[in-house]
């Protein structure tokens, strides 16, 4: 399809770099990532649909899952509910996984985006969208959850 290699060529001029999972099942599957590194979003086209779905996955540190396991039930609970609030502001689809989980494994965030009319602006902006509020989940688990540093045990 044309507009799948439109998609990649927009995502390489903002200096993506572009690899095609192997034995992906879709038709068009790209994960896109910065060049040193760093989130990765999956721009994936399933067979029979007109949309392309983009993705972030964020697997929950284990050092966070003990943190939210050592929470009060009502503290985790409130803190899980801003954060499910805070990503439907920001426009995104999301997945706690397992589903009903007390404590996470993982967090997908995706936005379905309709092939007909896509553009390199509409494209770009959804890529950010998704993107971002992948960030925003990593940077809260990271700064509410992280580990806080031990007094010394001898002086």
């Amino acid at each position: 399809m044309d507009l799948d290699r439109e998609v990649e060529r927009w995502a390489k001029s903002l200096g993506l770099v572009v690899a095609s999972p192997p034995n992906a099942p879709e038709p068009f599957h790209v994960s896109l990532s910065p060049p040193g590194g760093g989130p990765v979003v999956e721009v994936v086209r399933p067979g029979g649909l007109g949309v392309y779905i983009v993705a972030m996955g964020i697997a929950v540190h284990p050092d966070h899952k003990a943190a939210l396991a050592a929470m009060r039930e009502e503290e985790r609970r409130r803190f899980l509910l801003e954060l499910k609030k805070a990503l439907l502001q920001m426009g995104v689809d999301y997945a706690f996984l397992p589903p009903d989980a007390e404590v996470p494994d993982a967090v997908h965030i995706s936005k379905p985006v309709p092939a007909e009319g896509l553009d390199a602006h509409k494209f770009v902006q959804e890529y950010y969208r998704v993107r971002n509020a992948g960030l925003y989940v990593i940077v809260t688990f990271s700064e509410t959850l992280r580990r806080q540093p031990q007094a010394p045990r001898y002086a």
